[in-house]
């Protein structure tokens, strides 16, 4: 009887401990990039489901709504998000931001928008676009829909009004954004910072063929975030294991290679709720 009792305990054990390993979460990425986001984090990835023992699928999105709603019907249980995207993703879908990656050589998680025009262009400072053609990446995007509105409303210019500009329209993407610019497709983007650096690094671009005229105040780090209806535990793991995956190799993120990630809260982003709100405000 009691050798029965002792199997039927090991059984139990045994099972729960599979079933640990078998857990499986659900990680969207939300589009920014004509590279692909989700490549830059598979390393990060990797360590993680290592360190935790659970499994990480990935879904790739076409826009950032959709990404909101992968979480809030439960069909993702980890993104990453861009701050604004956050911040909705906080307010409907129980998302909770953690850690935000940190690039060689920085200390700090936090980007800009750049409003990036060709090396040649008559645009010689950020209050010559008025009457210009600019190009942004999606609706919804932080550094290249919401900051680059606040920036322009700062020197009274609105994309909404069609007097202020030739024309404005959203590329798809911080790169297609810049792509536009080189193409002559715009005269100016406004595009993140991150994207901009990353694609100097893989010799998209050449900073002898562009000018930078001007850099936002900064912005609060893309997050990543998890749904506050995983279990206490399980977040508590995937949150430790990605602030520890630098010690176990190279890791990568929004922008290509990190050194590490930082915790970051929800608070954190109470400057953009503050920024949205203010703009919104404008609008009505």
């Amino acid at each position: 009887m009691i050798k029965k009792t002792l199997l039927i305990i090991l059984l139990i054990l045994f099972t729960g401990i599979l079933n640990a390993e078998e857990k499986t979460y659900k990680m969207v990425f939300v589009p920014a990039s004509e590279k692909g986001d989700e490549s830059d984090y598979t390393s990060l990835i990797s360590i993680t489901e290592e360190l935790t023992g659970f499994n990480i699928d990935i879904i790739k999105v076409t826009d950032y709504n959709a990404a909101v709603e992968a979480m809030r019907a439960g069909r993702a249980h980890i993104a990453w998000y861009g701050g604004k995207t956050y911040v909705k993703a906080a307010e409907i879908a129980n998302a909770e931001a953690f850690a935000a990656g940190v690039r060689p050589g920085e200390k700090d998680a936090g980007y800009y928008t750049y409003f990036v025009v060709k090396e040649d262009s008559d645009i010689k400072k950020f209050t010559d676009l008025k009457g210009k053609v600019l190009s942004l990446n999606t609706i919804g995007s932080t550094s290249g829909d919401l900051i680059p509105q606040v920036e322009l409303n700062k020197i009274n210019l609105s994309i909404k009004n069609k007097e202020h500009f030739e024309n404005v329209f959203y590329a798809g993407s911080h790169d297609a954004c810049l792509l536009a610019v080189l193409n002559n497709q715009a005269n100016v983007c406004g595009m993140s910072s991150r994207n901009f650096e990353a694609r100097l690094e893989d010799g998209t671009i050449e900073f002898s063929d562009v000018r930078i005229i001007h850099k936002s105040d900064r912005v609060p780090p893309p997050p990543l975030a998890y749904s506050k209806l995983i279990p206490k535990e399980d977040r508590k793991k995937i949150k430790n294991a990605v602030l520890e995956a630098h010690k176990h190799g190279e890791i990568g993120g929004y922008g290509g290679k990190m050194s590490h990630y930082m915790e970051v809260k929800d608070s954190d982003y109470n400057v953009l709720r503050q920024v949205i709100k203010l703009l919104n405000k404008n609008k009505s």
